[in-house]
């Protein structure tokens, strides 16, 4: 899937802004050529690495029940060609798998993250915020799950360079007002030095990994990372269910679409100097910024 799909052509208004889209729900889930590839992924880390990347609060377990059956019901109404439940089985049709969803009656999101290649976090209102009480997120981009578990939004932000404190106040505002009948999407977007999905925090310095990347390597050595990112709101625990899955490919995919390379430059242009030392892109905006223009001018 080109990683152009998702990413959000933002430049002239910084690099941080809500975007959201309403779309209809039968495009809620997409599934796409890699979905076999990436479930065998997220098993492997979820074998490997536990609560690193499914992990869940107690008080999570009905509203991830809820979800379960919500996307099941919605899989059998939008994704009939490629899923079909017969009793307490999920099957995946022409892949010879099935699920056996008593197996999952303890932790259900484990049963999700293997209907779906997005990762999903469980959101619930605590006070005037949301907190994070239960997520499978396979596919981190340099965050640690049991450091964001059971902490409100504006913790979890914090870390984001004016993050919080230009839309913080707008997510909350929006999650408050998902009606059940909703569904959102939005986009983000990173620049990464590696092209692995799953990017841990202590076991990956991307300070020190964009400090070799120059104009002959970056094509090699510089990635794009983006996000697609849904919303939406569980009918009887009033969970909001946060969608995310992410994309990666080359720099070079500016080449085949140039409004990226001209969105980046502005981008580059617009964000200020903590913004830019809080992504790792101080090191690399010098070699970019001619590559970029390099590509622009042809």
């Amino acid at each position: 899937m080109p990683i152009a799909k998702y990413y959000p052509f933002n430049g002239k208004r910084g690099r941080l802004r809500l975007g959201l889209t309403p779309i209809d729900l039968s495009e809620w889930i997409q599934y796409e050529d890699d979905f076999s590839e990436r479930v065998k992924q997220k098993q492997k880390l979820i074998k490997e690495h536990g609560e690193q990347v499914l992990d869940a609060m107690p008080s999570s377990h009905e509203a991830q029940k809820e979800f379960l059956n919500l996307l099941l019901v919605h899989l059998q109404r939008y994704h009939a060609n490629r899923f079909e439940m017969t009793d307490n089985q999920v099957i995946i049709k022409n892949e010879n798998i099935s699920y056996d969803t008593i197996a999952y009656k303890d932790n259900p999101l484990e049963l999700i993250s293997y209907l779906s290649a997005d990762d999903y976090c469980l959101l619930t209102e605590a006070s005037e915020d949301y907190k994070l009480v239960a997520a499978s997120v396979c596919a981190p981009t340099w965050w640690s799950l049991q450091e964001k578990m059971g902490k409100p939004l504006a913790s979890i932000h914090a870390p984001v360079m004016n993050l919080e404190e230009r839309i913080g106040r707008m997510i909350r505002h929006f999650l408050q007002n998902l009606k059940i009948t909703d569904c959102y999407q939005r986009s983000n977007w990173f620049l990464f030095a590696s092209k692995e999905y799953c990017v841990f925090p202590d076991r990956f310095d991307i300070y020190s990994e964009m400090e070799n990347i120059d104009e002959s390597n970056i094509e090699n050595k510089l990635y794009l990372r983006s996000e697609r990112q849904t919303f939406r709101r569980l009918k009887n625990t009033n969970a909001i269910v946060f969608g995310i899955k992410v994309y990666v490919e080359s720099i070079s995919v500016v080449k085949r679409n140039l409004a990226i390379a001209e969105d980046l430059l502005v981008a580059l242009n617009t964000m200020n100097e903590e913004q830019k030392q809080s992504l790792g892109i101080t090191s690399v905006e010098k070699p970019l910024s001619n590559y970029l223009n390099k590509v622009l001018a042809g």
